[in-house]
């Protein structure tokens, strides 16, 4: 994968080049749309290597993660904070009403625009360098925290004997039981915090202790003290999101996620929030009831 990483973004970088460099008047064709063609490779490689990273994962593939994923943030700010591609793509987007486009090529131009805009193409050279490193740190920070979540999940096996999951399906039971005896523990049942093994377990469990035992260590991943604790990762990112809306123009990190969103303002989410919150209530009150 990391020659398959290195050969994309170099072939990418040079598909940008000529997009920005290209002498013909800026056009939805030769801007906008080439853009959007650009980067098959990187896309396909990435695309495999983040479900393969998502569904079986290995110390290997964490450590290649941990490595490609602020680089992979670096390189989209190459393209991002490139001046000459931006003035070729705000050239089109300041021309795309008075040109003959379609309604979603239209739309495009704008998404596009946006993007730029919300990535720091009019910050100073100055405010983009920080940017880039701050987009980098929180690449790495998300990584780490990916990977802390999955140790926890990973490191929890609650073991039981026969008569502590009576209560249990006999197809929970006897895949517990398998994955016991794949631990050694012939004649018990193991579960783990992961959903197959963890959500059976919660539903059908006759016993509340132990039903709050796994629920408990569910809910404090990455609170445990330890080496994969995500308290100060946490803090970190807050920080550095903080920071990153401050750099384009927001008051919070909310503000910058939300105002591209349909309510635009954190502001119109608490009013929305508040407006179903007695009805919210109410209907929730009854559906306990019936349960």
């Amino acid at each position: 994968y990391a020659p398959a990483f290195e050969r994309a973004m170099s072939l990418h970088l040079e598909e940008i080049d000529a997009i920005a460099s290209n002498d013909a008047d800026p056009s939805f064709e030769n801007t906008v749309a080439a853009m959007d063609r650009a980067g098959e490779m990187l896309s396909n490689v990435a695309n495999v290597f983040s479900m393969l990273c998502a569904a079986e994962t290995n110390e290997e593939l964490m450590a290649l993660e941990a490595e490609i994923m602020p680089r992979l943030s670096a390189h989209n700010d190459a393209i991002l904070m490139n001046e000459r591609l931006f003035e070729r793509v705000k050239a089109v987007y300041e021309s795309r009403l008075s040109k003959d486009l379609e309604k979603d090529q239209i739309r495009l131009t704008e998404k596009v625009y946006d993007r730029f805009v919300r990535s720091g193409a009019l910050l100073d050279d100055e405010k983009k360098a920080r940017l880039a490193q701050i987009n980098e740190e929180l690449s790495a920070a998300s990584v780490r925290f990916s990977n802390n979540v999955l140790a926890e999940n990973n490191k929890f096996v609650l073991l039981l004997d026969a008569k502590e999951v009576e209560s249990l399906p006999n197809t929970v039971r006897e895949s517990a039981r398998e994955k016991a005896a794949s631990l050694g523990e012939d004649g018990k049942y193991a579960f783990t915090l992961h959903k197959p093994s963890m959500l059976p377990l919660l539903t059908a469990m006759s016993d509340r202790a132990i039903r709050e035992k796994v629920y408990r260590a569910y809910l404090n991943r990455g609170n445990n003290g330890d080496e994969y604790d995500n308290k100060q990762i946490i803090n970190d990112m807050i920080r550095l999101r903080t920071e990153k809306a401050q750099l384009l123009g927001h008051a919070s990190y909310a503000e910058y996620v939300i105002s591209e969103q349909m309510a635009k303002s954190p502001k119109a989410v608490y009013s929305l929030l508040d407006e179903i919150w007695t009805p919210a209530l109410e209907s929730a009150k009854r559906e306990l009831e019936e349960m």
